[in-house]
């Protein structure tokens, strides 16, 4: 058992060697077009297999001194300096995928918020903004109806009844109603929010899409970055303008209005190959994106 200790042992650097650069070579080949690896690190495979081999006794038996001192100091460098450009590669990766990770983050969370916009337009219009222009305009404007409702009915006096007798009324006639009271118009509102009274409100109000979505308060509550509408349709990474585009699919023989609009400058390496990130299709009824959730 001792002799066959001892015999390992005479094989243990190269058993390192051989194992150190097995691993870096099914790293590197596990690569693929989208996530390729440096080649340092196949050079540094290939040096770390070649010195294991070169390390085991068979061979130095071979070997003169001359030879071997040679090849072992030629090998030890080789294999040192494509480690450190290993190393060196592995942290640049780290980095180039946080990057590309808070690079893509911004620009899904900008083309989701284009798509919002776009999808309340259609719902209103019937149709898309034709350019990130007129969108802007749109998120600005107060065309955007809401429901306002205060006040409970009740069976011992239905809608139907309130609205016949006049006791269902807009927001807008609140502050004459409270004066003839001789009540403030928020004391009357108070009065029919806990149903104090018989008088209801029932109105559509209008408001922006950026109030209803881009303000600090609501992105704070809904726990999402804030919007600035000078960014909104560039790319994060290159400053670019995103590419909208429009056409019609028909669904069931009826025409509808499609969009696609996407990133025309993906974050990526040089000569790997880029996804770009977008929203829709030209040929499809869907608006879904091609990013992964």
């Amino acid at each position: 058992m001792e002799k066959f200790f001892s015999e390992i042992n005479k094989y243990i650097i190269s058993i390192l060697m051989f194992l150190a650069g097995l691993g870096f070579l099914t790293k590197y080949l596990s690569g693929d077009e989208l996530e390729s690896q440096p080649m340092a690190m196949l050079y540094a495979s290939l040096a770390l297999i070649a010195v294991g081999a070169l390390a085991m006794p068979v061979v130095l038996e071979k070997l003169s001194q001359t030879a071997y001192r040679g090849l072992m100091a030629g090998g030890a460098l080789a294999a040192l300096a494509l480690g450190y450009a290993v190393f060196y590669s592995v942290d640049e990766e780290i980095e180039f995928r946080a990057t590309q990770e808070r690079v893509n983050k911004t620009t899904i969370q900008r083309l989701s918020d284009i798509r919002d916009a776009q999808e309340m337009h259609l719902e209103l219009y019937g149709n898309f903004a034709d350019s990130f222009d007129s969108l802007t305009a749109f998120i600005q404007s107060e065309v955007v109806p809401v429901e306002f409702s205060m006040g409970s009915f009740h069976d011992t006096l239905s809608e139907g009844e309130s609205r016949d007798q006049g006791y269902v009324i807009a927001r807008g006639e609140v502050a004459a109603l409270a004066e003839t009271m001789d009540l403030t118009e928020e004391g009357l509102l108070e009065r029919i929010a806990n149903d104090e009274t018989a008088y209801k409100v029932r109105d559509t109000l209008y408001t922006s899409f950026f109030k209803e979505n881009f303000t600090p308060e609501v992105r704070k509550a809904r726990k999402l970055p804030s919007v600035s509408l000078d960014s909104l349709y560039f790319s994060p990474y290159t400053g670019e303008r995103f590419v909208m585009r429009f056409g019609v699919v028909e669904v069931g023989r009826v025409p509808k209005p499609s969009i696609l609009v996407q990133d025309p400058t993906p974050f990526g390496r040089e000569g790997v190959r880029k996804d770009t990130l977008r929203f829709g299709s030209l040929n499809d009824f869907h608006r879904d994106g091609n990013w992964r959730n």
